[in-house]
């Protein structure tokens, strides 16, 4: 395409990546470096995601500098935005990145169904449109995958990260899928390692939802996701008897210790109707069960049923239920949903510029940068830090132009950092584009 004026954004594209490829770093340029993992061109936008990772702050400044100016010299590129790798990994212990909402399903009891729970729940979510994944984080006896029909094994991605398993839909990983050399004697640092390395680095793929199964027992696994993992709610199960209640309270006094919100606690393996032929293990229907685990939930659940039918949850329908097991799993799956809806927080806009994971001066250029477009009528911004100083930045920059912010407006994401969405005041009409 030499001496050709690139005219469509895939033209652009392969222009700004030779051009990218001219930059000079030690050792290479940033491509031969692994530095770029994406060039994006939309309406002679381009967006270049960098991983700063094998670099300093000084070397990554300088690389955004560099990145920032092959961009625009290239014919028809309009504007040039970096943005970080992995940059939507929430700022936790054990971040998750790919995924939207983080639900563990828990008890330290074990033989209360709560993997069957997790599995069908999952099945019940797919079914209504969510992409979903599942999280087996029982590392001593990991049996979820053969619920979901999901086999393996676990392939890596290019860059080396567990790429999960696709059942009927549905993303797992599993050290079921991983091990298959028989037992392993697993102990607590080795614990932390597996579920770090399957959890925190999987290379999950645009969820709405991931639940995560967790192991019977407060043990390692137990600690390292509800302490560092970045969970939205937790779901307690337990069978109706006192021995289940006290163990599954002490669960969700783990989850309250670290302020994971209980969504409920699911009564399960409860006595069906009496002209059901499968009769329960358990008489009692479980109803008092929330009120004996924990102190506040977000909504009573009703119990599940002692279903066998349960045990084979792709071969049932959640959208069409035809047995009390099916139907109460539904059920549950309106809860959740609810749970999310209202729990989510304030929607990111396609459209915000995202600065977190990007160095200070590039993240400060970055946002100067968006108020000198042409039209710009506001910008909204996803980033971490002190929000009051990007705030500072925007209004020095804009005073020069003799204009102001009239509107600012800054909500807490949690986990995934702050969202500021800020609108100037109109440019004049003489006044030529910064």
């Amino acid at each position: 395409m030499a001496g050709e004026t690139p005219q469509t954004d895939d033209e652009i594209r392969r222009a700004v990546v030779d051009r990218i490829r001219e930059v000079q770093l030690p050792g290479g340029d940033p491509i031969s470096e692994q530095l770029i993992e994406d060039v994006a061109v939309e309406d002679g936008i381009v967006t270049v995601t960098v991983d700063f990772g094998p670099v300093d702050r000084e070397m990554a400044d300088r690389v955004t500098d560099q990145l920032r100016g092959a961009g625009f010299a290239t014919e028809g590129v309009v504007h040039v935005r970096i943005e970080a790798a992995g940059s939507d990994a929430p700022e936790t212990g054990l971040p998750v990145s790919g995924v939207e909402s983080i639900v563990a399903v828990g008890s330290a009891k074990g033989g209360v169904g709560k993997t069957t729970v997790t599995a069908a729940l999952a099945r019940a979510l797919a079914e209504r449109g969510l992409d979903v994944g599942v999280f087996d984080a029982n590392v001593y006896a990991p049996d979820l995958p053969d619920l979901l029909a999901a086999e393996g094994p676990v392939q890596s991605s290019p860059t080396g990260n567990p790429m999960p398993v696709d059942a009927d839909g549905i993303q797992v990983v599993s050290l079921e899928l991983i091990a298959d050399d028989g037992p392993v004697a697993w102990r607590g640092a080795m614990v932390h390692d597996v579920v770090t390395d399957l959890l925190g680095n999987a290379a999950w793929d645009d969820l709405d939802l991931l639940l995560v199964d967790l192991p019977p027992g407060i043990g390692e696994a137990v600690y390292t996701i509800v302490q560092q993992a970045p969970l939205d709610g937790g779901l307690m199960v337990s069978t109706p008897t006192d021995e289940g209640a006290r163990a599954t309270r002490r669960t969700e006094a783990l989850f309250d210790a670290h302020d994971v919100p209980t969504i409920g606690v699911v009564p399960n393996m409860v006595s069906a109707e009496s002209d059901d032929p499968n009769r329960a293990p358990y008489d009692d229907d479980g109803r008092s069960l929330a009120d004996e685990v924990a102190e506040t939930v977000y909504a009573p659940i009703d119990p599940v049923p002692f279903d066998p039918a349960l045990r084979e949850p792709t071969a049932r329908s959640f959208t069409e239920p035809s047995t009390p097991g099916a139907v109460a799993i539904d059920a549950l799956r309106e809860i959740v949903e609810s749970f999310l809806d209202e729990a989510g927080g304030p929607v990111i806009p396609e459209d915000a510029i995202d600065l977190r994971g990007l160095p200070p001066e590039t993240r400060r250029r970055q946002v100067v940068a968006e108020f000198g477009l042409p039209a710009v009528e506001s910008v909204s911004i996803v980033m971490r830090g002190d929000p009051d100083d990007l705030v500072s930045v925007v209004t020095e920059r804009l005073a020069r132009d003799d204009r102001a912010i009239e509107r600012t407006t800054v909500d807490d994401l949690g986990y995934d950092g702050w969202l500021v969405e800020l609108e100037p005041t109109p440019r004049s009409v003489s006044e030529p584009p910064a």
